[in-house]
């Protein structure tokens, strides 16, 4: 399946570019009418070399008319097609918040991301329906207003796959799902330089679970049911099923179950 150039260029600037699938995009970019020899050299490639296909890839990008953003830029530009979503009426307030949390679980590295009035939605995404801080309500109108603001700075760009960006590869999945599992970090006992796989165990039994289709539901009774036998502990049902749900909207189902 094709890919749009913009797209391309702002997964590149973010990290999270497939290049295993450029070689394809490339061709769909000259079936499309675009021309150039990095472009022609990177579509004749059949994805194993990654490094060659990284080379390749800025050039082709050019040539094609797409500059690479910054990645500030193309994290604002996410967020910009995020809140426009919001705005046509496509998501819901809660929504706009699950996704902005999981995008900025995946790209915690990238010190640019936040300089973005969005990143508080990582913060409040866990207030829903808790009954402790602020209300549904309340929060409901920070997002809508978040949104206005982002847009005011940033226009939407409507070559951008919102759900495409939050994982692209095997590794990116593994890497990404263990900062959510560390994010969580239910026993307490994560350091980001002494201990960052305590929670591994979990990693292919949930990617399995979401690349077949689960829903809350499953994975709440999963997590359940392996933190009280491997763990040895016991998780609040509300922290678990708030979990699974950033499980979802971070895999890109975007299913509820409430």
């Amino acid at each position: 399946m094709g890919k749009p150039p913009d797209l391309v260029a702002a997964e590149y600037a973010l990290g999270s570019v497939d290049v295993e699938r450029v070689p394809w995009y490339a061709a769909d970019w000259l079936a499309n009418g675009h021309d150039g020899p990095a472009l022609r050299e990177l579509a004749g490639l059949d994805g194993t070399d990654p490094r060659l296909i990284g080379e390749l890839l800025p050039d082709a990008l050019t040539e094609v008319g797409v500059a690479i953003p910054s990645p500030a830029d193309a994290a604002d530009a996410w967020f910009a097609s995020l809140a426009q979503r919001l705005i046509d009426g496509e998501v819901d307030e809660r929504t706009v918040s699950e996704h902005a949390s999981a995008f900025v679980s995946w790209h915690l590295d990238l010190d640019e991301i936040w300089r973005s009035p969005f990143t508080d939605l990582h913060v409040i995404v866990d207030e829903w329906d808790q009954g402790w801080g602020r209300g549904n309500q309340e929060l409901a109108a920070v997002v809508r207003q978040l949104c206005r603001d982002q847009l005011s700075r940033v226009p939407a760009s409507s070559g951008l796959d919102l759900m495409n960006l939050a994982h692209s590869s095997a590794r990116q999945q593994v890497d990404g799902l263990r900062r959510l599992l560390n994010g969580w970090d239910f026993i307490g006992v994560h350091h980001p330089h002494t201990n960052v796989d305590e929670y591994d165990c979990l990693i292919g039994p949930l990617l399995a679970r979401m690349a077949t289709g689960t829903n809350a539901d499953d994975l709440s009774t999963y997590l359940s049911a392996e933190i009280r036998g491997h763990f040895g502990i016991t998780v609040s049902d509300t922290s678990i099923r708030a979990f699974a749900q950033r499980l979802l909207t971070w895999w890109g189902t975007n299913q509820k179950h409430r």
